[in-house]
Parts: C-alpha cells; structure tokens; sequence
C-alpha cells in the first residue's frame, strides 16, 4: 500500500469517526424558524442573495432553502432554471455519505415540487459540495445568509489526522475548546456586511474562557438579534447532553463596542472584577437535571449528598426566593465519584434515570460511568459566599448568597475575596450591574440581557 492510499484511508476513518461523534441533525420546525429570522423567506426577492451552509449533514437546511427559493422565484414570475439558482446557495459536507443523501433528499424534494428533473440534478451537483469546509478556499464576504448546525465536539475529541490538519491551517486562537468557534469564525467571515447568520449549537462555548477571544474578536461586528437556549430535544433528531442555543445576528462595519461607565460609589478609578480579585463562574452542567435535583431534602438519597439548589427563577429583584430543592453530589469532598456500592439509596434513586444517563454522548463516546454529571460538582466551591445572577435577565441585579447554594446550570456567580464581599455587593445592586453592563452585554427581544461570563469580565465598576 502506498503511503499516499495509506494516507488516505487514515482520513476518512477520521471523517467516519467525526461524522458519528458530531453528526447531529436539526429538526424541520427549528430549520423553518432560523431560515425565518434571517430572511430566507419565499416572500422576500432571493434572486440576488446567496446562502452558505458550512455543515450540510444530511441536508435539513438545504432542502427548505431550496424550496423556499424556488417559490421566491415563481412569486416573481422568473421560471426556476438552473441558471438562475445554480450560484444561490453552497453547502459543505464532509462526509461522503451524508453528502450524497443531503443531494438525494434535495433532488426529490425539488422534483416534487415541480422543478424540472434536470434542473433539480444541476443545482444539487453545484449546491452540495463534498469537502471540508474549514480548508475550503473561499472569497471572503461573499454570502448574504449563512445558517446551520456547525459541529460541536471538544477539541480534545476531534480525530487526531484532521486535528493535526486543522491546526495546520487555523488560527491557534480557534484550535482549543471546541470545533464550531472555527466553524463559527470562518462563516462569518464569508458573510456580507449587512448579511444574517443563523445557528443552532451548544452554548457551552459562550460560558468557556476559550471562547473570549472569538467574542473579543466579534463583539463590534455583529449587531446580536436573538441568543437565547432552546429545547434540545426539540432542536435535534438525536439525543444530545449538550445544550442547546439559537444564534442570530446580523454583521455590521466594525464599530469599537461602547462602554458605559457607571456611577462612581466611592473613591478611586474603576476596575474589572478580577481587577478587583473577583472570580466569575457558571452553575455546573448536570445533563440530565431531573435525575440529579430533587424537590426537597427528605428525598430518599443518603442526606450527606444533598447540597442546596437554586434556578434562576428563584433569583427575583435582588433576593433569592428558594423553592428548597437539592442538587445530588456524587462527588466526595477530595472531588472523586463516590461508589454507588457505599450508597444504596442514591443507587436505587439514579437507577430511575439509567436509560436516559447512559444515552448521554459524555457515556457513549467517553466511557464514563452512567451516573457522573456532565461536570464535576465541588461543594467547597459553592459553599463561598458569592453573588448570583440569571444568565439571561430583564434588570441585571445581584442577589448576595451566605447559605451554600448552588446555582444551576443558567446562573452565574461571582466570588468576590472574603472581606470584600459586601462591598462588590453594594457596587452592583441598585442598577450598578445594569449600567456597568450597558453597551458591553447585547439585549435581547423584549429588553432581557444576556449576562455571559466575558460580558461580566469585561465591565468596570
């Protein structure tokens, strides 16, 4: 075998083990929704708009946007030949099979709705494209939409020959944390000023500090028009552990993010809070919160494993109204996974939930027990006293925590250093989050804030 052949079969194993580690297709209705708010609509002129789909999959994306723009087209009169939507929309699909289904599935659909056989062969062949596209030789602002369902999969995860390809090629800013920030960033990139992306993935990236430098990068040239999670189960065709978020924005000309400075509450320059020796976290993902939380302490689980849990409805106008639930630790205090052999009583409360524990992707792929979460949860950590605040909020504000609790998954908390504690509070509350958010944090439909961690890094107080 030559190593050329050698070589070769080497990859597309990676490309196989890739597609069965990430391939993870989107639902028609969340298809329909993105494709909605970036404009891709039938009753809008596409006859001069192009669409980029990095990701295809199994064509979800381009068999709507294909529909969609073939109806454009005939609302306006223009019969739909393949001179005229051949240049409309690429899509990139690394996998060889999956390709050849997304062109399947778009040559039917395209026949079914009426479109000349021929027409429909010619504009899958120049629509689909077999390849990857992080190493694809592109224009450069040449799309008026990009949409899709990039790959999400820790770096660490990605098949070590297209990995080492990568790395080769993209920036080292973008080869750390995860693989959609390269997706991400290259498809912005292609996008027109003006023009609208739509994603669907994880928003892990966007609570990691490996994705700061991606929003360093991005904060002045996107205008955010909705970035909020969404059922996962109903995002996706499969059972994911991650979750998920739906990302629109629109690009704009760079324009250096405003600051706001707030209100002076005492003497000396303003600072960042880790200026200021202030740590900000997330709550820790569980993956399947039902099995983990339950409604009060007298649940039948060992007491000793019981910490205080707190969501971020129970956050409310400053304060913390708590519902009194418990979050499960199966993690003793030295960090390490307890045996379930020790506790029987979690054993039987866990075993409840065993088929859904084990069809998370963390105990298919990497072989961890079925009851570990999806992060570990170190008591010591949350029993500091901090300050909390939902991730997503109408008036950003801070309520103090002395109990111990432990925020869920959607809340953030700032541990300020032990003596200072009150002061960082008296800083924040009554607005002073709010202004020190203002210009840096993107607000959402109907006013709420998105309050990530860089957001919360950035502000000076």
């Amino acid at each position: 075998m030559s190593t050329s052949l050698g070589a070769k079969k080497t990859l597309a194993a990676a490309i196989d083990a890739l597609h069965e580690r990430c391939g993870v297709y989107t639902r028609s209705a969340i298809v329909c929704e993105v494709l909605d708010r970036v404009g891709w609509c039938d009753a809008a002129d596409l006859s001069a708009a192009r669409l980029l789909e990095p990701a295809a999959g199994s064509g979800a994306f381009v068999v709507e946007a294909a529909l969609r723009l073939v109806e454009s087209y005939r609302r306006r009169g223009i019969e739909p030949r393949a001179r005229h939507l051949r240049r409309r929309i690429v899509a990139f699909e690394l996998h060889a099979e999956a390709a050849a289904t997304a062109r399947s599935r778009v040559a039917q659909e395209l026949v079914s709705a009426k479109v000349n056989p021929r027409t429909a062969t010619a504009c899958v062949n120049a629509w689909i494209q077999e390849g990857d596209f992080l190493l694809s030789d592109q224009h450069g602002e040449s799309y008026t939409h990009v949409v899709g369902n990039p790959p999400y999969l820790r770096w660490s995860r990605v098949p070590t020959p297209l990995r080492s390809l990568y790395e080769k090629h993209i920036s080292p800013q973008l080869t750390q944390g995860d693989l959609c920030l390269p997706f991400l960033d290259k498809a912005l990139n292609e996008l027109k000023i003006g023009g609208m992306c739509g994603f669907i993935c994880s928003d892990r990236w966007q609570f990691a500090s490996y994705g700061v430098s991606f929003w360093n990068s991005w904060q002045g040239r996107l205008s955010i028009l909705r970035n909020e999670p969404i059922d996962a189960s109903e995002a996706f065709t499969r059972d994911v552990s991650a979750y998920a978020n739906m990302f629109v924005a629109r690009k704009r000309s760079y324009a250096k993010p405003r600051r706001s400075t707030p209100k002076r509450r005492g003497r000396g320059q303003t600072r960042t809070l880790a200026e200021r020796g202030c740590v900000v976290r997330v709550g820790p993902a569980l993956g399947v919160t039902s099995a983990f939380v339950v409604e009060s302490r007298s649940a039948d689980v060992e007491q000793d494993l019981l910490l205080p849990w707190v969501a971020s409805s129970e956050i409310r106008s400053g304060g913390v109204q708590w519902r009194g639930r418990h979050v499960i630790s199966v993690f003793d205090e030295a960090g390490r996974l307890v045996d379930l052999a020790d506790y029987p009583r979690l054993k039987r409360h866990l075993t409840r939930y065993r088929s859904e524990l084990e069809a998370r992707y963390i105990v298919r792929s990497g072989g961890r027990p079925w009851y570990r979460p999806i992060e570990r949860l170190n008591p010591d950590r949350w029993r500091q006293p901090k300050l909390l605040l939902p991730d997503i909020v109408k008036n950003p504000t801070v309520a103090l925590d002395y109990s111990g609790l432990v925020p869920s998954h959607g809340i953030y908390a700032i541990f300020p250093p032990a003596d200072k504690v009150e002061d960082i509070h008296a800083l924040l509350r009554d607005g002073g989050l709010a202004a020190a958010l203002s210009g840096i944090a993107p607000t959402l439909k109907n006013g709420y804030m998105r309050c990530y961690k860089h957001f919360l890094d950035a502000i000076r107080i």
